[in-house]
């Protein structure tokens, strides 16, 4: 009679399983793009609605636009996102429609990225983060894109560190669209959100910048109109920036403050001067 293993005298050997990973879903306040895919994809899965659908209004499921450049359910993790954003229509059971507005993004950007900006900006001003970047770049009119991503994640309510790609897609949106602008000094509001959009004195690079004139009688008349319509100034040069708004009590507040700077550079100057006697005599 064999023996059969686990009897008397025979080891019976361990049967190993590996541990399951468990995946955390990150859960936000406002439907985020997928963090798997880049920015340049969600322009394709648009592209390839709009080509789909152009012979017919018969919605479409996401899946249908996916392979040939399109990777296998980049449409399906962004069809919410960009219903979300009135670039989609879901229609039902899983099918979508591009929106009229998505039909005239798509064949101006067959012609010309500059042909497009204007329709996207005109499609996401009115998005959570679209009024984000207004509100944040008013009060601070100088951002690097990492506090950037940070405010859009404080926003949404998520964790900035599993979602930053995600975010970094809104972030690319916001620049192609031009709400924001991206510079060698970081981000600002861009010339796109009509009384939000600072006026930009002055161009080229920081160090070559330089206010205008206010005696440039060239510059004032187009620089008025803007003004009246942004309600804001905005000065730099390459020693500053300044971005103040329109409103003559903020410009008093402003003197009284370069009075107390003034003072407080003549005190710091004095006091070196001072020292520098003292030291002088001592040696």
């Amino acid at each position: 009679m064999e023996n059969q293993p686990g009897s008397t005298g025979e080891a019976v050997p361990e049967t190993t399983s590996k541990p399951q990973v468990t995946r955390t879903r990150v859960h936000s306040k406002y439907t985020l793009p997928s963090d798997r895919h880049p920015f340049p994809i969600h322009f394709e899965i648009l592209r390839r609605f709009v080509t789909h659908t152009r012979s017919g209004a018969e919605p479409i499921p996401a899946d249908r636009v996916e392979g040939e450049g399109i990777p296998v359910q980049a449409a399906s993790m962004n069809v919410r996102f960009l219903s979300s954003v009135g670039l989609l229509k879901f229609d039902s059971k899983g099918l979508y429609l591009p929106t009229p507005e998505a039909i005239r993004f798509v064949n101006a950007k067959s012609v010309s990225d500059d042909r497009a900006r204007p329709i996207l900006r005109e499609v996401l001003k009115d998005a959570w983060f679209s009024e984000l970047a207004v509100t944040v770049l008013q009060t601070q009119p100088l951002m690097t894109e990492d506090q950037f991503v940070g405010e859009l994640a404080l926003a949404a309510e998520t964790d900035k560190l599993r979602k930053e790609p995600a975010l970094r897609v809104i972030l690319e949106l916001l620049v192609y669209s031009g709400i924001l602008s991206r510079d060698e000094r970081g981000l600002s509001l861009g010339a796109g959100l009509g009384a939000s959009t600072p006026v930009e004195f002055g161009s080229g690079s920081p160090s070559s910048m330089h206010p205008v004139a206010t005696t440039d009688a060239r510059a004032l008349g187009p620089v008025d109109r803007a003004v009246e319509q942004t309600g804001w100034h905005v000065v730099q040069t390459e020693d500053y920036y300044l971005k103040i708004r329109s409103d003559p009590a903020v410009i008093e507040e402003l003197s009284d403050q370069i009075e107390l700077l003034r003072k407080k550079i003549a005190r710091i100057r004095s006091r070196n001067g001072a020292d520098s006697d003292s030291t002088r005599l001592q040696s």
